[in-house]
């Protein structure tokens, strides 16, 4: 199996992963909704230049798909900070009314 696709894949999934992570800790409807499009803005560039790249061979170094997966890796990984802090935060409440 050719590497850009298996680490397309990857990133892919750590960004739908850190995503449903934050899903799962919210659980509201309203930042339901607004998930959706940040996951969609996460991850279409990068599978729309690795789906570009396979199409087309270049010659040259494809800057742009390199780009796409530094922009989708730094969004993912802003996302599973901003999920542990949710969970963090989520733990601490639920031991603060536990205590109560």
């Amino acid at each position: 199996m050719n590497r850009l696709l298996i680490l397309t894949i990857a990133s892919e999934m750590f960004l739908l992963l850190s995503f449903l992570i934050i899903f799962l800790t919210t659980r509201k409807t309203k930042k339901s909704i607004l998930l959706i499009p940040l996951l969609i803005i996460g991850g279409f560039p990068l599978l729309y230049l690795a789906i570009d790249h396979m199409n087309s061979h270049y010659v040259d170094a494809n800057i742009g798909l390199g780009l796409a997966f530094m922009f989708t890796w730094i969004y993912s990984a802003i996302a599973f900070v901003v999920a542990i802090i949710l969970i963090v935060r989520r733990k601490r409440n639920n031991n603060i009314l536990k205590e109560q």
